[in-house]
């Protein structure tokens, strides 16, 4: 009598628990179809390798319409403070385009000197119109870059603004969300997912054995009540 008491409740607990337990590693496993003489077995491959395809569709769609939509990436790049780096950028950029003009025009000038293409006697005079074009040059130069500086950043600035919502829009993003995922090898994407929802999974679990011990108990508070 005792025993038909007792062994419902721990029945139930073992099979809620193992049929939780397995119903998990089915949404993985096995990862590939199985056959057995020629036939192949039921649920092989497990929920997500055999609807892997689907899944990535349905991931897809959910990050391009509202994780990542082409109005939530032009505010991050907006937000970038991409306009402080396009400016930096520019200077560099200037700076030594202008640099290596100016050099390019010193030697020039240099080697006219020295050959005698520039009709200039005498070596004192040499060196003093080389300061002048020294400094004349460095006065030309700060003028040509603060120009360029000013006028190149914000002419860059108005293209990409003019530019960026035809690039967003060209960004397909769902395509690339799908490629991602198919390319994950489903081992990989078993321990991810159970990776960070490992402690959900082994509630449910639990909690499967619980309700089967429930179930048991029930059962066994039946036998009690009609014997």
């Amino acid at each position: 009598m005792e025993l038909s008491i007792v062994i419902p409740p721990i029945l139930g607990a073992f099979i809620g628990y193992i049929t939780n337990w397995l119903a998990i590693k089915m949404l993985f496993r096995p990862f590939e179809e199985k056959y057995i003489f020629g036939f192949k077995v039921p649920f092989t491959p497990g929920l997500i390798p055999k609807r892997r395809k689907e899944i990535a569709e349905s991931i897809a769609t959910t990050v391009e319409e509202h994780i990542l939509p082409a109005e939530k990436l032009k505010k991050l790049f907006e937000e970038s403070d991409y306009k402080n780096r396009i400016h930096k950028r520019v200077e560099l950029v200037i700076d030594e385009l202008i640099d290596s003009i100016i050099d390019d025009l010193k030697k020039t000038i240099k080697e006219g000197i020295s050959l005698g293409k520039i009709n200039i006697r005498g070596a004192l005079i040499v060196t003093a119109l080389d300061k002048v074009l020294e400094k004349a040059l460095e006065k030309a130069k700060e003028k040509v870059k603060a120009r360029l500086k000013e006028r190149g950043a914000d002419i860059i600035e108005e293209h990409i603004e003019e530019e960026l919502p035809i690039m967003l829009s060209q960004l397909n993003i769902r395509q690339m969300v799908i490629e991602t995922f198919m390319e994950l090898d489903i081992e990989t994407l078993e321990k991810i997912v159970v990776g960070f929802s490992e402690k959900q999974l082994k509630h449910i679990t639990y909690t499967g054995a619980v309700l089967g011990a429930f179930i048991g108990m029930v059962e066994s508070v039946y036998i009690l009540i009609t014997t």
